[in-house]
């Protein structure tokens, strides 16, 4: 359960963050936070 709650956190976020960088002109921090956020989860993930 608390890996399906981690999964929709990191949905909401790295959407958000894909969609900030859609608007900005610099999208390059807002791809990194997004990739970042899915790398973690991951890795969370896979050390289980």
């Amino acid at each position: 359960m608390k890996t399906l709650i981690l999964f929709f956190l990191t949905c909401i976020i790295g959407t958000g963050a894909f969609l900030a960088g859609l608007s900005m002109k610099n999208p390059l921090p807002a791809f990194i936070v997004a990739f970042g956020v899915w790398m973690l989860f991951l890795y969370r993930l896979g050390r289980k």
